[in-house]
């Protein structure tokens, strides 16, 4: 079952963009850096347009030779994935997307040859979703525990031994919603400042992976 996920206020942070562009001490950061990146935030913030949908499931299927069976078709082969859901019984699989126009204006930045600005908004965007996916698993992980469950980490194709090429099979799960979320050929998503991510549900008091 395909279900919308509701977003409130998203909180970019400017000490993350700061991170994530490799600065470690921000003490360190020149004051017109900090500035460029308290703007490029307040800027994220006024340009994303989350969306999300979240898929639910029972596990079928988990194999020794890594190959998981979720629902009647979603088959996947990585032993990464087996071991994560080896006490699972259920599944929950996530699509977030902040939408084109962060990125839209990151680039017309860039064309402006605003190159820091433009590299610290595109940065944001990432902040931005970086945000929303511990948003999800925060609520994800405290409706399982509601529920006699807690959530596993999260895992998506490309982790590990889960092989990219498998995103399809799991952006598969949506099949009949209208997404704002497509693949190239090359699985790559767009909008690009998109993430997917499978969660499992283990039983309160079984082992499984926290």
């Amino acid at each position: 079952m395909v279900e919308p996920i509701a977003f409130g206020p998203i909180h970019v942070d400017p000490d993350v963009i700061l991170r994530l562009q490799k600065y470690r001490a921000l003490d360190t950061v020149p004051p017109a850096v900090k500035d460029v990146a308290r703007r490029a935030a307040a800027m994220a913030e006024a340009l994303v347009e989350p969306q999300g949908w979240a898929w639910r499931g029972p596990i079928r299927r988990v194999d020794a030779d890594g190959s998981v069976l979720i629902g009647h078709r979603l088959r996947f082969q990585s032993g990464t994935l087996a071991r994560a859901l080896k006490d699972a019984m259920e599944t929950v699989i996530v699509l977030l997307t902040i939408g084109p126009t962060l990125e839209r204006r990151a680039h017309e930045l860039v064309g402006e040859e605003q190159y820091v600005e433009g590299l610290l908004l595109d940065t944001g965007g990432w902040a931005a979703i970086d945000a929303l996916i511990k948003d999800v698993r925060r609520h994800l992980a405290a409706d399982a525990r509601a529920r006699g469950f807690r959530l596993t980490g999260r895992m998506a194709p490309g982790f590990a031994d889960w092989g990219l090429e498998e995103q399809r099979i799991l952006i598969s799960a949506f099949d009949g919603t209208e997404l704002s979320v497509r693949l190239t050929e090359t699985q790559v998503m767009l909008p690009r400042k998109s993430i997917s991510g499978l969660y499992g549900l283990i039983p309160l008091g079984l082992t499984g992976v926290a």
